[in-house]
């Protein structure tokens, strides 16, 4: 579990080495320029002669500071055409508006911003299966087109889609509503929850995905045994937090009260989270207790994923395939 201070400082390191390479390099190239061509260490021993010769004409007319300004340029030409001959360039930066420093105007670089969204991209793949869970691979047509008893599976799931898109074009973490998907195992609950963590952390937002399971084992240890420091906060705070698989885990109390604390932690400082659950909700109430299913019902919008399961039709075909 990666957080924004990590994915940033990370991005960072990654700007630093980047621009050290870059300077030792130029460095090198300029040192061995000068080894070679006596005459830029005489331009450059001249171009501080004329330097002082400025400062001490100032008062003696602008012909003889005009002249020696003159001088100066012709020296700055000859410098560059000689270091030009020798292979040596200016530094030509990967961002242009901060130097590959990190920073324009007192604040972090748009550039830093892209790099930390792709080491939270990179970061998450290691944790989750991001590039065989996007939505341009979301295939419908393991979605029966025929009306059922709990209506088209389509054209809901279509519909699902298109909440899930646009969900992460107008994304803001302190505005998107929190989304509550429903359903039988196999439906794509968490392919489509995977593409929106992975679209999203290509706009540079910090998600934090984990089947409930695997969150609640990492509060358990931080808790009874300082494991996963900051583990909590993190999933408080970051822009938005993934419950998978909710009620697959054990249930004990203590996975009981951290989902409540988690829920309204989040609800109450207005940040997003998105639970995908087996369950109804009647069984989440049973589960879980009332208080849990009332900040669901009130404050998620649900989404009832139907069809056949997938996995079994995908399978199926494998078995096809093979005969």
């Amino acid at each position: 579990m990666i957080t924004r201070q990590e994915t940033f400082k990370k991005a960072f390191e990654l700007k630093n080495k980047a621009l050290k390479e870059k300077k030792d390099k130029y460095n090198m190239l300029l040192s061995a320029a000068y080894s070679a061509n006596p005459r830029l260490r005489e331009i450059e021993n001249e171009q501080a002669s004329v330097g002082a010769s400025l400062v001490l004409s100032a008062l003696s007319g602008a012909e003889a500071v005009n002249e020696l300004k003159k001088r100066s340029s012709a020296l700055a030409a000859e410098k560059k055409l000689l270091l030009e001959k020798s292979g040596v360039r200016d530094i030509v930066f990967d961002c242009p508006l901060c130097s590959d420093t990190g920073y324009t105007g007192g604040k972090i670089c748009g550039c830093v911003k892209k790099l930390a969204a792709g080491v939270m991209v990179e970061e998450l793949s290691k944790e989750m299966p991001l590039a065989s869970s996007r939505f341009d691979n979301f295939n419908l047509n393991y979605y029966s087109d025929r009306d059922g008893k709990n209506g088209n599976p389509r054209r809901r799931m279509t519909a699902v889609l298109k909440v899930c898109t646009e969900y992460v074009i107008n994304f803001d973490p302190r505005k998107s509503r929190s989304l509550l998907f429903m359903g039988s195992a196999g439906l794509g609950k968490t392919h489509l929850t995977l593409a929106v963590v992975s679209g999203l952390a290509e706009k540079g937002f910090v998600p934090v995905y984990g089947s409930a399971e695997n969150l609640f084992m990492r509060l358990e240890k931080e808790k009874f045994s300082s494991e996963n420091s900051g583990a909590y906060e993190t999933m408080t705070d970051c822009d938005l937090l993934v419950i998978d698989d909710l009620g697959a885990e054990m249930t004990t109390q203590f996975s009981k009260s951290a989902l409540y604390n988690l829920i309204n932690t989040r609800i109450l400082s207005g940040r997003p989270t998105i639970v995908n659950t087996n369950l109804s909700m009647k069984e989440i109430e049973t589960r879980y207790t009332a208080r849990i299913s009332s900040r669901l019902i009130g404050n998620f919008d649900a989404y009832k994923f139907i069809g056949e399961d997938i996995r079994q039709q995908k399978a199926i075909e494998r078995v096809k395939a093979k005969e």
